[in-house]
């Protein structure tokens, strides 16, 4: 993962292996269960390869400032994937 500010830990009563309703709906982005099950199927129903420069390039878009406010798993996958072939990444130096 490229980031390394994850919480690995349930937290607010969320359960890391219930995949049900809400899961399904919406994405936790400081969770890195949450991240590592949105990136993995981002890539595999977009028929991108399965490797960690595209679950890291995934990861990098769902965490820019643009999609900061959205929670939405349907509007997420969207937005990562129209943002895919032109989004910039900077690091801070």
């Amino acid at each position: 993962m490229h980031f390394k500010d994850y919480s690995w830990a349930a937290d607010g009563g969320d359960n890391p292996h219930y995949k049900g309703y809400l899961d399904r709906k919406r994405v936790d982005k400081t969770e890195g269960y949450e991240v590592v099950y949105f990136c993995n199927d981002f890539l595999v129903d977009y028929d991108r390869p399965l490797t960690v420069a595209n679950f890291q390039w995934a990861e990098k878009i769902l965490r820019s400032p643009a999609l900061s406010a959205i929670q939405s798993r349907a509007t997420l996958n969207e937005e990562v994937n129209k943002r895919w072939s032109t989004f910039l990444f900077f690091t801070k130096a």
